[in-house]
C-alpha cells in the first residue's frame, strides 16, 4: 500500500530539479508525463501504479499524481475495481490528428477491416519511426485472436515478425545499417537475431514482395505483410495479418496472399488516384505483389 512517504519523497525531488528544468532544453514535468504514457505501449495496455512507476522510472507518489493529472484530462482511465490504469479516449484524437498519416488511416481503414473479416484474422497498419515498427491502426474480426502485444502506438524490434522485416527491407541501406547497429531483439527461440541471416531473409522479402513470419513475435502465432509505397518509390507503411499458424500457414506456404494484395492495391489506387506509379524497384516490388 502507498504511503505519504512516497507523495513527499516525489515532491521532494521534485523541488531539486526545477533549477535543471529551468536550465535544461526540457521541461522535466512534460518528459514525467511522457514516460508514464509511454509505459502502457511499451508494458502492456492496462497497468497497476506500481507497474506504471517502473516502467516510467518513478516514485509511486510521482507517478500517482502524474496519473490523476492524465485521468482528469481523459488521458488516461482508472478501473477502481481491478485497481489498473489504461489509456483514455483522448489519446486516440491525439493519433487522429497526426497530419502526416491522418489520409493513410482514413483512407485504409474501410479496406482493412474489410481484409480482417474476410480472413477472420487481426490486420495491422503499421510504419517505420526511428528504429522501430510502429502500429498505427488495427483492425479485428469476431474469430481474430485478440491482440495484446501490439496496440495501436506501440513499437515491435525491426527483426521480430512480418511487418517490421517488411519496413526494414525496403528502408535505405543506411537506416538498416544503422537500425542494425543498435543490436537485435529475441522475442522466441524462433526469432532471427543473426545480422547475416536477416539479411538474406531481407533480400527474399525485396524479391518476393510480402514477408512470412511463424512464431517469432509469439509462439503458435503467424503474420504476412506487404508493403505500401509512395509514387515515387519510397515505402510509406506495412499492411500485415496475424492469427494461429494453422490459419496463416497452410502446407507450407502462407494464406490470403491474394486477399492482401488487393488490398494493398486498393489502398494505392485510393492514395494516389490521379497519380501513376513510376516503373523503380520499388514500383516493380509493389507489382510483384501480383506473384
Amino acid at each position: 500500500m502507498d504511503t505519504e512517504q512516497d507523495d513527499n519523497q516525489g515532491a521532494d525531488n521534485q523541488g531539486a530539479e526545477l533549477g535543471t528544468e529551468k536550465s535544461g532544453l526540457s521541461v522535466r514535468a512534460v518528459s514525467r508525463a511522457l514516460a508514464v504514457l509511454r509505459s502502457f505501449y511499451q508494458e502492456g495496455p492496462t497497468l497497476t501504479l506500481t507497474e506504471v512507476a517502473s516502467a516510467a522510472k518513478l516514485d509511486k507518489g510521482t507517478a500517482r499524481r502524474i496519473l490523476l493529472t492524465l485521468v482528469q484530462d481523459g488521458f488516461a482511465a482508472f478501473d477502481a475495481q481491478s485497481q489498473k490504469y489504461s489509456l483514455g479516449l483522448e489519446i486516440l484524437k491525439l493519433a487522429g490528428a497526426v497530419p502526416e498519416r491522418r489520409d493513410l488511416r482514413q483512407i485504409a481503414s474501410t479496406i482493412l477491416s474489410r481484409l480482417a473479416k474476410t480472413t477472420g484474422s487481426t490486420v495491422f497498419l503499421s510504419v517505420y519511426h526511428d528504429g522501430s515498427a510502429v502500429c498505427l491502426d488495427q483492425f479485428h474480426s469476431d474469430r481474430s485472436v485478440e491482440v495484446r502485444w501490439w496496440i495501436v502506438g506501440g513499437q515491435l524490434p525491426m527483426n521480430c515478425g512480418a511487418a517490421p522485416r517488411v519496413l526494414l527491407a525496403y528502408l535505405p541501406e543506411a537506416e538498416v545499417d544503422r537500425v542494425l547497429s543498435r543490436g537485435t531483439t529475441r522475442l522466441t527461440p524462433h526469432t532471427t537475431t543473426d545480422p547475416r541471416q536477416l539479411a538474406k531473409e531481407l533480400e527474399e522479402v525485396r524479391q518476393r514482395g510480402w514477408s512470412v513470419a511463424v512464431d517469432d513475435v509469439i509462439e503458435g502465432l503467424a503474420a504476412i505483410a506487404m508493403p505500401l509505397f509512395e509514387p515515387d518509390g519510397r515505402l510509406i507503411a506495412a499492411v500485415s495479418l496475424t492469427g494461429l499458424t494453422p490459419h496463416i500457414v497452410r502446407n507450407g506456404q502462407p494464406n490470403f496472399l491474394d486477399d492482401m494484395r488487393d488490398a494493398v492495391r486498393e489502398i494505392s489506387a485510393n492514395l494516389y488516384s490521379l497519380s501513376a506509379p513510376p516503373l523503380h524497384r520499388a514500383a516493380r516490388a509493389q507489382s510483384a505483389i501480383g506473384g
